[in-house]
């Protein structure tokens, strides 16, 4: 059974020895008599870093022992070097000690529980057993980051059922014996096997990113410390982009934003207003004494019009009417027929107009890029199907 050394979660190196090297595929278990990675568990992902020269790309528990799966063998006995990476230890201790100082507060105003969690690649998520309003959310944010402005000491202790059965803490799940209870002075205490910071101040910063309803309560998105660090980094940048496209300052973006979407809501309304004008104009112009297949173009109608013609200009043939429109590299065309299977014919009908799209034996719609005239001389052609 592997002594775990993460208690001490600012340990990064030590030394320990080989006790069993396994080849898996392209990887070897590796375990040790001791060892201060932390292995995958109560929803955060396993320490990487080097052992004895060879990368740790993941760590999990079995069976007592913490494996280390890493790309290389070691030799049993042999006594190695661990190394964690720094980098990716202290992201995951500041986004775990965050959710637990958030929860903590969240816990303290409202009595919720945290009934899911998981440390992803691009944010924290929390689940909690009730829904929590933005202003309670936005309050319990507030008091996080200034108990991180207090540093608070956070604590690791094992106590023994007698003091466990007179703590109050949060858990999951219903434990008695060798619990791991995470303390933040003041604020939280909650069973846990994970590493955290020794003080507040070290998770540098808790920032709420988004919630919704789930399953009966609220899912929180988070990012704490370096991680929420980079992120409002990569939102000011895009801000300020935005603000000179927009050319707004960066406190009238969204006043700049809700009158150009006006605006475009307007024109999209005078559009459609053409759109429909010129329809009207070709339909009433629509003409076929001979009853026989034939084929429209015009510019642009968006397809709402186009098929609104396609419906008056089928009524004036036996075989098929198209209606196309240039798109700037060819034409967008729907063709209707009250007689023809169109749906059957749609691919030699693609294949003579160099065209892709399909639909119905009522109607089909797509997009092509041959002439006119081709367009033109193949409608002569489809009433003999």
């Amino acid at each position: 059974m592997t002594e775990r050394l993460y208690d001490n979660s600012r340990l990064m190196t030590f030394d320990a020895n080989v006790t069993a090297c396994t080849a898996e595929g392209k990887y070897f278990l590796i375990t040790l008599d001791r060892s201060a990675f932390f292995p995958e568990g109560g929803g955060q992902k396993g320490d990487v870093g080097m052992l004895g020269g060879c990368e740790v790309v993941d760590t999990y528990d079995k069976n007592g022992d913490v494996v280390h799966k890493c790309t290389g063998p070691l030799e049993v006995g042999r006594k190695v070097r661990g190394e964690i990476d720094r980098d990716v230890r202290s992201r995951r201790m500041q986004n775990h000690s965050g959710e637990h100082l958030l929860m903590g507060f969240i816990h303290r105003k409202l009595g919720y529980e945290n009934v899911g969690f998981h440390l992803g690649s691009e944010d924290v998520t929390l689940d909690l057993d009730g829904v929590i309003s933005h202003d309670d959310l936005r309050e319990c944010e507030m008091l996080a980051n200034r108990a991180i402005a207090d540093d608070l000491p956070v604590t690791i202790s094992y106590p023994d059922s007698e003091a466990l059965k007179a703590l109050e803490y949060r858990s999951k799940l219903e434990m008695t014996e060798n619990v791991r209870i995470v303390t933040i002075e003041g604020v939280d205490a909650c069973a846990c096997c994970a590493p955290h910071v020794s003080s507040t101040g070290q998770i540098g910063i808790v920032k709420v990113l988004s919630a919704e309803k789930y399953k009966g309560g609220t899912r929180v998105h988070i990012l704490c410390g370096t991680d929420a660090f980079e992120l409002i980094c990569r939102r000011m940048d895009e801000l300020s982009a935005l603000s000179k496209l927009l050319s707004a300052k960066p406190g009238k973006i969204f006043e700049q934003t809700e009158r150009l979407l006006k605006e475009n809501n307007e024109l999209k309304c005078r559009l459609s207003e053409i759109e429909k004008q010129k329809a009207a104009a070709l339909i009433r112009s629509l003409k076929n004494e001979q009853r026989g297949s034939f084929c429209i173009f015009t510019e642009g109608i968006g397809d709402t019009a186009l098929r609104e013609i396609a419906n008056q200009a089928v009524l004036l043939t036996d075989g098929a009417a198209g209606v196309f429109c240039s798109n700037g590299e060819g034409w967008n065309y729907i063709i209707a027929s009250e007689k023809l299977p169109l749906k059957k014919m749609s691919a030699e009908i693609n294949q003579a107009v160099s065209g892709r799209g399909g639909g119905s034996d009522k109607m089909i719609q797509g997009s092509c890029v041959s002439d006119r005239n081709t367009i033109e001389n193949y409608f002569k052609t489809i009433s003999q199907f």
